[in-house]
């Protein structure tokens, strides 16, 4: 009896509590059942293709199969049958490689060919497919003694099809100290007859509340759109704006876009990691035409 308790007493201390989705390992029972309760594991969050593992982003799923320290067995699968950029495993090299033409996106056309005069900004219809989702950047010039507070001097909306839905320089409400020319091509002469922020704020919301009441918005979407961007806190406070959160898609916060200790990559990293284009910057030409550079 006392061989038999003892034994009982040895399999309890070498009993380990595995998690099906991470593969964590517990030893008590409770501390597993906390652990699910926190996790928030789902279908959403990436997975090795090998192993089948839940990962909390795609970098913590890139170190676990082609980082540092991969995992022996998944990294050797996915050398020879993995993509590298969508991370995403495959039966064999050739459906890998018939894969791989067609996942790395095409450089993007260089938005703005249309002429932007000071004045008259490019304001263009949605087509009437639906709700949809909006996608904004707005470029900074700086305000303040020290020009380090961010003023929004520009505005743009493209739709899903990458057509431009408004387009327009932003007049800032206090005088501009620096106009980080290097980083925006911005000078004083294209603020000079900028659309007044508060104008600029009614169109933007027109655009994206499409003709619905805040209220439902808020609480149903309805026919509202999405709003798509990086580091949209910052852009809708520069612009003074508020949006409801659950019409807001930020890659800045998007837990499978973020670094593993869920510190947000730049947009530059991004765009060169999961679209397989490197970001150089934006700038403003002398025809004033306003460009994405790839």
């Amino acid at each position: 009896m006392a061989f038999e308790a003892e034994s009982d007493f040895s399999k309890q201390l070498t009993t380990r509590h595995k998690c099906s989705a991470c593969f964590k390992q517990y030893n008590k029972k409770e501390h597993l059942v906390e652990h699910m309760k926190v996790s928030y594991h789902s279908v959403h969050q990436p997975r090795c293709g090998v192993c089948l593992k839940h990962c909390k982003s795609f970098e913590s799923l890139r170190e676990h199969v082609i980082g540092p320290l991969p995992k022996e067995d998944c990294s050797r699968v996915f050398s020879e049958q993995g993509c590298n950029l969508c991370l995403k495993v495959f039966d064999s090299p050739i459906s890998l490689s018939e894969h791989k033409r067609s996942c790395r996106l095409p450089a993007p056309s260089p938005i703005g060919t249309m002429k932007l005069p000071y004045s008259d900004p490019i304001v263009v219809s949605h087509n009437g497919r639906g709700p949809g989702a909006i996608a904004i950047d707005c470029e900074m010039v700086g305000g303040g003694d020290d020009g380090t507070l961010d003023l929004c001097a520009l505005v743009c909306l493209i739709d899903e099809d990458e057509n431009v839905i408004f387009h327009t320089y932003v007049r800032p409400q206090i005088p501009v100290t620096n106009y980080r020319y290097e980083i925006t091509g911005l000078t004083e002469e294209h603020l000079r007859d900028a659309m007044p922020l508060k104008l600029v704020q009614e169109k933007i919301l027109q655009i994206l509340y499409n003709g619905e009441s805040i209220v439902r918005a808020r609480m149903q979407g309805g026919k509202a759109r999405l709003l798509v961007g990086h580091a949209l806190e910052h852009d809708l406070d520069c612009l003074r704006m508020t949006y409801p959160d659950n019409l807001l898609r930020d890659t800045a916060k998007y837990p499978p876009l973020m670094k593993t200790n869920l510190v947000c990559h730049s947009l530059k990293y991004l765009t060169q990691k999961y679209l397989g284009q490197v970001l150089l910057g934006c700038f403003i030409d002398n025809d004033l035409e306003f460009s994405l550079v790839f």
